[in-house]
Parts: structure tokens; C-alpha cells; sequence
């Protein structure tokens, strides 16, 4: 009879507290539900180009990982923001968008001086003074706290927070989409070409920052997906060896998407509160 009266107690323990963990998984996504967030801009500010089309279908992508986490992901007409990225003459809200990003990426972790897009190395160099850069031993201690939140500039704050009040955002989100590669037998960047044939190499390096619009407090995400055999057959499976590389790339930046925001509800949007 004890036993059998144990047995029942151990079951209600084990059932209330598969109903706790589930009314706690609930109430973080009630959390997370109609929360605002802005896609400031998808861009490269690396050293080389990668077709707009890209970074919408990139953005298509993003904002439906975002939906599905519960999150309300907006942005303007332009999220690839072409003008205020590659024109040094752009303004308005182009311009401004690009400033607060490239202020994000300066002052990051993740940022390489010898890397960078000419127009983010003049930003860095007149915000912060090309000294700073080649300070190894500042750039290494730096380097090794990637989980250490920081600030945009005071002078780009407010531009963040009169954006934010605009689109009714809690949080400006930007990536910066450094080095995808997709390459064909003949070594083509993907970017390039429009011929069929099996992809030898599928990568991407990207990082994202998540910006509190009211305190200007900025998290960087870092992904990289080397996995290149793991790619590749995914994306046989689901397209077929006769893909060309613009789809070979669509795959790539779906992996991308879904690590940028597990990374963010998970790590980003709690750093930044």
C-alpha cells in the first residue's frame, strides 16, 4: 500500500512539473510576443560585392524565422539599403542606417581594419583614429570577450532611437554579411554566374547586431557555417544535383537565418535588456 501510495506521489511530482516547465516555456514566448524589431539593414561591408537579390531573399528569410519566434520583425521599403550603403552622397534615412550600422561594426569584436569595405575603414578610422586598430594587444584582449555588450557612439544614439520611435521598434537589428561563397568546379563566384553545375564549396561568415533603440546598448552574434558536406547534401535533398549556385547560396543563407535568431532570443535580446 505504500509503495503504491509513493508510486502515485512520484507521479504528480513528475506531472506538475512537466506542466511548470511547460507554462515557463509559455510564458517566455507570451515575452517575446508582439515585440517589435527593426531590420535596420542586410548588407556587406566586406571587401568584395554580393548581388542585391541575395540579401532580400535573405531578408525574406530572416523576417520568417523572426515570425515564428513570436517576434514582430518590420523595416523600411530598402532593407538592403543599396543607396546609403554604396553611395558616400546618400541621405536621409538611407544614410542614417548605414551610419548606425557601420558604428556597430567599428566598435564590435568581430571587426578586421584590413578587411573592411573602404567606406566602413574611413568611418573607422574618423570615429575611433586608425591608431586604435593596430593596438594588437587592445584588438587580442578585445577579441577574447565576445559576449561583452557595448555602446554605438553617443552622437549615433539618438538617430537610433528617432528610428526606432518611427517603426514603433524595441530593438534595431543589422547584419553584416562578410564572406558567403558558393563556388562552381571552375571556381566562379556564385554572385557571377548563372550556369548549372554541382557546388565544391558552400560557406558564410555573417554577423548581427541587436541594438537596445533606448540605450544604444549593442550585442554582436558571430555565425559561421563551415559545414560544408553537411550543405551540400542538404541542399541535393531538397533541390536536386541540377541546382544552379543561386540556389546553392539560398540554402547557405537559409542555415544562417535560423542560427542568427536562436542565437538572438537565446543570448541577444537578454544581453541588451
Amino acid at each position: 500500500m505504500r509503495r503504491a501510495c509513493l508510486g502515485w506521489i512520484l507521479s504528480l511530482c513528475m506531472m506538475i512539473s512537466a506542466v511548470s516547465q511547460t507554462e515557463a516555456a509559455g510564458l517566455f514566448d507570451s515575452r517575446n510576443a508582439g515585440v517589435k524589431i527593426f531590420i535596420g539593414e542586410i548588407q556587406s561591408y566586406g571587401d568584395y560585392e554580393l548581388k542585391a537579390s541575395a540579401f532580400e531573399n535573405f531578408a525574406d528569410k530572416l523576417r520568417q524565422e523572426l515570425n515564428q519566434q513570436n517576434l514582430m520583425a518590420i523595416s523600411n521599403a530598402t532593407v538592403t539599403n543599396e543607396e546609403g550603403r554604396h553611395s558616400e552622397g546618400a541621405s536621409g534615412e538611407g544614410a542614417v542606417l548605414s551610419k548606425i550600422h557601420m558604428d556597430a561594426i567599428v566598435h564590435g569584436h568581430q571587426f578586421e581594419h584590413g578587411y573592411a569595405a573602404a567606406k566602413l575603414v574611413r568611418y573607422a578610422d574618423e570615429t575611433m583614429g586608425r591608431k586604435v586598430f593596430y593596438d594588437d594587444e587592445r584588438v587580442a584582449a578585445w577579441k577574447k570577450q565576445p559576449q561583452q555588450t557595448y555602446f554605438l557612439s553617443q552622437g549615433v544614439q539618438p538617430a537610433a532611437r528617432r528610428i526606432a520611435e518611427k517603426y514603433g521598434a524595441a530593438y534595431l537589428l543589422f547584419v553584416n554579411v562578410k564572406d558567403v561563397d558558393v563556388r562552381l568546379k571552375h571556381g566562379l563566384f556564385a554572385s557571377h554566374t548563372t550556369k548549372e553545375n554541382r557546388g565544391k564549396k558552400m560557406k558564410a561568415a555573417l554577423d548581427y547586431y541587436l541594438i537596445n533603440a533606448s540605450t544604444g546598448r549593442v550585442y554582436e552574434g558571430h555565425c559561421e557555417n563551415r559545414k560544408t558536406a553537411q550543405l551540400y547534401n542538404l541542399a541535393l535533398v531538397q533541390g536536386g544535383k541540377g541546382m544552379n549556385v543561386d540556389e546553392l547560396l539560398n540554402h547557405v543563407m537559409e542555415a544562417q537565418t535560423d542560427d542568427i535568431v536562436k542565437d538572438m532570443v537565446k543570448n541577444g535580446m537578454k544581453a541588451v535588456q
